[in-house]
């Protein structure tokens, strides 16, 4: 066999994680090691001229050649995270979660990759994505490209009631909350900021309506973060209220909370937050005895009427 094909033979190994010894590898081909030493410089020659994304190193504890990448790499905790988070949100079909998984776990080396797959198999075989299985990859692309370059937009949307309307908006942040992504767009027709779930958008092109905000106008994604709950907007308000149960949970739920003091009943803490009030009142719901609710006045008297009529619904 002649130098070249000893050359991609080295190559291949060396792309499949494998380490490279120069003995081994000339009693293989029958050759002089200095032959197989010949071969790894004129890889190295090959390697710089093409500017490839690696380097051949010599590991010394190892004894043998290795590549190593030149580029800052993920690591394989961070491809693992990625995995995890990903399978818990559902967000994405099986076709896209398959290709999405493929490609993170191509950031890292075939050694690595070996140790990751494991850890994730059985919740990948037992992955259930959300009921609407629309393909949602290009759609987030699309929108986000919209929403870079300032540009309203026409959408197709099905509303909850299954309804479907044309839509002429202007995008402003895209947000994943609760297993879905949404649209968060100032509408033309209700001249107001709307919420648009992305899936149910079937439609989207460049609208010829003019459509413009101002800086101090614009939704700030970065924002809307820290008062929105279930992407229920609502109306801005500080609230109080007293919270029994694991205070980390409320402070980890209303990322503008507060603790202010210990409150008047035992075991309790007074929590003050600056919240969206629909989508805070859905999460107060949620937490039955744990937590009650103190200002402001009109706020608790929602509180109360809700509550109410939840439990006219068991007489």
């Amino acid at each position: 066999m002649n130098a070249a094909y000893r050359q991609l033979y080295i190559f291949q190994q060396l792309l499949s994680d494998h380490l490279v010894e120069k003995r081994p590898l000339a009693a293989r081909f029958n050759v002089d090691p200095r032959a197989i030493q010949r071969d790894l410089s004129q890889l190295k020659t090959f390697i710089s001229d093409q500017q490839l994304p690696y380097q051949l190193v010599y590991s010394r504890q190892r004894g043998g050649y290795q590549f190593v990448s030149a580029q800052d790499q993920v690591s394989k905790q961070v491809v693992l995270v990625l995995v995890k988070v990903l399978l818990a949100s559902r967000a994405l079909n099986q076709d896209e979660l398959h290709d999405a998984v493929t490609g993170l776990l191509k950031l890292v080396t075939v050694s690595e990759r070996a140790e990751v797959q494991p850890i994730i198999k059985n919740e990948v075989f037992h992955y259930q994505p959300l009921r609407h299985q629309q393909p949602l990859l290009k759609r987030i692309w699309a929108i986000s490209q919209y929403i870079s370059r300032q540009q309203p937009i026409a959408i197709d949307y099905r509303n909850a009631r299954n309804q479907t309307q044309t839509r002429e908006i202007l995008p402003q942040a895209l947000i994943f909350s609760e297993y879905y992504f949404y649209v968060v767009a100032y509408s033309l027709k209700y001249h107001a900021n709307r919420f648009f779930r992305l899936d149910r958008i079937f439609g989207y092109r460049l609208s010829t309506q003019k459509i413009h905000r101002s800086r101090a106008e614009r939704v700030s994604d970065g924002q809307l973060r820290q008062y929105i709950q279930y992407m229920q907007p609502g109306k801005l308000r500080t609230i109080r209220f007293e919270f029994s149960g694991v205070v980390e949970a409320a402070l980890d739920r209303f990322p503008t909370a507060r603790i202010i003091t210990a409150a008047s009943r035992p075991g309790t803490v007074l929590i003050e937050a600056d919240v969206f009030d629909s989508g805070a009142m859905m999460w107060l719901l949620s937490q039955g005895q744990r937590v009650k609710v103190v200002g402001p006045a009109d706020f608790v008297a929602q509180m109360k009427a809700s509550l109410t009529a939840t439990l006219a619904q068991y007489d």
